[in-house]
């Protein structure tokens, strides 16, 4: 049972206290006066509940933040939005400068949090408290893990801040409580320690579903240290060591050990292995990511309740117009095409073929595609929620392209117009049928997966290659492959492990970052109609005479692809930490060339 929603749905009636104050962001504890929260385990579990709320695992989920929402779908190139307007689209113009990222969509500032994470900590660790120890033990442990993915938030975008241990007195001078930051080597290394003060009190705890343990720690530790790993490989040091990390090898060592452990002594199980067939690979795969409760793969979600409570939009952005839903999240080609085919040859596509004139047998194109494509992507003809997803602008029918409905014929000539404008493609992953949502808001109750097995696998598959594991490297990285019954990678190499990780773990808030830490969003991401490399998208039309066949367009102009050129440069890698945080905390220096 989702316990943990009780306490969320109780949130919901409460103020959450903030304020954009900085250097502190300084909040009371708030409602309650700390002498009666620090008693009773009610309120306390009310103000640790209330932190894991405002943390925001899934980014604009619950708040109803579209521009949050799609920021790394979009920022990661995996898709576009139906509308130019969302700040999380706008975020890829790359319009970074001394002032900012220019749009609030994928910032995590956030000091406030961290604030209440130090006092709830201070609070707990006090001798003379009356809770009982384990029951202290257990929310130490969710606010130390709370702490380390804040920080961790952080150092991926800023790297180096200043860390904060201790709660931070109202009374305290401004000069006081402008600290300086430290490195990003030492946030990294205060992440380890967080994460494994987390696993040493959760350890051995059985909490309700949708709250921290201690492999949810250790989850945390093998994605942190990967990311350090990376950094420290591919990266270089800058402002006097502020910035860098100048051993990679320690943190690649970290994270794989943590996998390994994780692999071999949590208990969790890929979803949907043993599989009967690519139709049974692919439908388990789709409900991966729709039935997280019970499910063997889970580490951690974030849990959604839908209408009335903690709620997502997820479907409602995702959904197709067909049942009412808006199609907003549209897929470029491109993201089509880094799914190989089921025989593991590359999905790239001969696009000279893309034109009018030339036909497509659907069941080579899109029905020999890794499961994982059709369970990730919206396609046309696929069945969602009772329904045809139609996606052609036009049938041939006796050879006549038509655009208006034909008497005696059961097929629609085009479909909805949010389905065939655009990309030509939008995401399903995620798009939970049980949320028929329709253009209706905080109606979802998807929940979200933060860590996953599958996850842990591709994470100890980079780290043990780094480390010159490359036999069980290839072994982790095909373990997950084999779930879907994509054949095996003879050899692994850098280039594998990206696109496996892109495709394996599409639309789950990774793939922005995966290319920043490896160094290779600058030429990835970057994308101008002067490089002549912008994401594009394909047109659709229907032979009716010959089912399964379609002409493919492949579209580079209008709004099948980006309304803009999309800016990525190499001082990117470190968002901006801008002038007016600067301003108000003077020990901060900024990241280069921002200046």
């Amino acid at each position: 049972m989702k316990n943990i929603k009780i306490l969320l749905i109780t949130l919901t009636m409460m103020t959450i206290m903030s304020s954009c104050e900085d250097p502190l962001e300084r909040t009371s504890v708030g409602i309650f006066s700390e002498e009666n929260v620090w008693t009773d385990e009610g309120l306390v579990d009310l103000y640790v509940a209330n932190v894991f709320a405002r943390t925001n695992f899934l980014p604009g989920a619950g708040n109803g933040n579209i521009h949050e929402l799609v920021v790394d779908a979009c920022a990661g190139g995996y898709a576009r939005t139906f509308g130019g307007w969302p700040a999380g689209y706008t975020f890829t113009q790359g319009a970074f400068s001394s002032q900012g990222t220019g749009n609030d969509s994928n910032e995590y500032w956030k000091w406030d949090l961290v604030r209440d994470i130090n006092t709830g900590i201070e609070e707990l660790n006090n001798p003379n408290s009356v809770l009982p120890a384990d029951y202290k033990d257990a929310r130490l442990g969710e606010l130390h893990f709370l702490r380390a993915w804040v920080y961790f938030q952080k150092v991926k975008r800023y790297g180096g801040v200043p860390i904060i241990k201790s709660a931070q007195s109202l009374t305290q001078s401004f000069e006081e409580i402008s600290v300086p930051r430290n490195s990003e080597q030492e946030v990294y290394d205060f992440i380890a320690e967080e994460c494994d003060t987390a696993e040493a009190l959760l350890e051995g705890k059985t909490l309700e579903y949708g709250r921290a343990t201690s492999w949810t720690a250790l989850a945390l530790k093998s994605r942190a240290m990967l990311y350090a790993g990376s950094i420290g490989e591919f990266g270089t040091m800058q402002l006097n060591g502020l910035l860098g990390i100048d051993n990679a090898d320690k943190y690649w060592q970290i994270s794989y050990d943590a996998s390994k452990k994780l692999i071999e002594q949590g208990g969790f199980a890929l979803f949907g292995t043993g599989a009967a067939s690519f139709e049974e690979a692919e439908k388990s795969y789709y409900e991966l990511f729709t039935k997280a409760e019970g499910n063997s793969e889970t580490i951690f979600a974030e849990v959604f309740v839908g209408e009335g409570s903690k709620s997502e939009d997820w479907e409602r952005w995702c959904a197709p117009a067909v049942i009412s839903g808006t199609t907003f999240i549209n897929t470029y080609l491109e993201t089509f095409e880094m799914y190989e085919y089921t025989d593991g040859t590359s999905g790239k596509l001969d696009r000279s073929t893309l034109v009018a004139g030339i036909f497509h047998d659907m069941a080579d194109f899109i029905g020999r595609k890794d499961p994982r494509c059709r369970a990730n992507i919206f396609l046309p003809e696929v069945q969602y929620g009772g329904a045809t997803v139609w996606m052609h602008e036009g049938l041939y029918v006796n050879g006549v392209l038509e655009t208006d409905n034909v008497d005696g014929i059961d097929v629609p000539a085009k479909g909805p117009a949010r389905d065939i404008q655009r990309t030509g493609f939008f995401n399903k992953k995620r798009s939970n049928e049980e949320y028929l949502v329709g253009n209706g808001f905080a109606l979802g109750g998807t929940d979200f997966m933060v860590f996953r097995l599958g996850e842990i696998y591709l994470n100890m598959a980079e780290a043990a290659f780094a480390l010159e594991k490359d036999g069980e490297a290839l072994e982790a990285l095909n373990t997950v492959r084999r779930r879907v019954l994509m054949p095996d990678k003879p050899a692994i190499t850098w280039e594998v492990i990206q696109n496996e990780r892109a495709v394996e773990l599409a639309f789950e808030q990774h793939r922005y970052w995966d290319l920043r830490r490896w160094r290779i969003a600058h030429t990835e991401l970057d994308r101008r109609d002067g490089k002549g490399n912008k994401y594009s998208g394909v047109r659709w039309r229907k032979d009716y005479d010959n089912p399964g066949m379609y002409e493919i367009i492949h579209t580079t102009s209008g709004t099948a692809t980006d309304s803009w050129d999309r800016i990525f440069e190499e001082h990117h890698y470190y968002f901006p930490i801008g002038l007016e945080r600067r301003q108000r905390s003077p020990e901060l220096i900024e990241n280069p060339n921002y200046e």
